[in-house]
């Protein structure tokens, strides 16, 4: 039995006040920083991929991977 097959359910519910546009305005400011050639991404542990989602609207190439799903 995988011990993450109900979480993904439940991420969103528990993360429901978090600021994903905050922080991925937060992690686009980091990139244009430190990586300004940076164009693809790669997303570790991506839970339901809302970050992902909207880096890829401000322009990057996104692939998001997590155990849960």
């Amino acid at each position: 039995m995988n011990p993450f097959s109900n979480y993904a359910l439940y991420y969103d519910l528990l993360y429901s006040d978090k600021d994903y546009n905050a922080e991925s305005i937060y992690i686009d400011g980091l990139l244009k920083k430190y990586a300004p050639a940076a164009k693809n991404l790669l997303s570790l542990g991506c839970g339901t991929g809302k970050h992902e989602v909207i880096l890829a609207r401000n322009g990057f190439s996104v692939t998001g991977i997590d155990r849960s799903g």
